[in-house]
């Protein structure tokens, strides 16, 4: 990437970072009640992202089309759920989505040097 970060680059990193920290405390709690969270911050990627003539932005436009796209099918599988007592069977799901989402942020943050 660019020896100068953008501010644009700079604030998707930041909310990379978060995304980041919401999938650990998913995975570590096994709750979803940071998906709220996890929602905002994809959101404010989306945006960021989205129509940017910045290089850096469109660098990790396909790792970025991961994030949005698993997490649309989270969002999905997470609304066939008719009750409480249906997550477990969705579990599986649920983890493979976040664990691509994951995976995508890491290749992001590999692309950016921050790992």
């Amino acid at each position: 990437m660019e020896e100068q970060a953008s501010g644009t680059a700079m604030d998707f990193a930041t909310q990379l970072v978060e995304l980041s920290r919401v999938i650990v405390d998913i995975f570590k709690s096994g709750s979803l009640e940071r998906l709220p969270d996890m929602n905002r911050i994809v959101k404010e990627m989306h945006r960021l992202q989205h129509g940017s003539e910045d290089t850096a932005m469109q660098t990790i436009d396909v790792e970025a089309n991961v994030i949005y796209s698993n997490f649309d099918m989270l969002v999905k599988v997470l609304k066939t759920a008719e009750s409480d007592s249906d997550l477990p069977s969705l579990q599986s799901a649920v983890n493979k989505f976040l664990h691509n989402i994951n995976e995508a942020a890491v290749n992001i943050a590999a692309m950016f040097g921050l790992v």
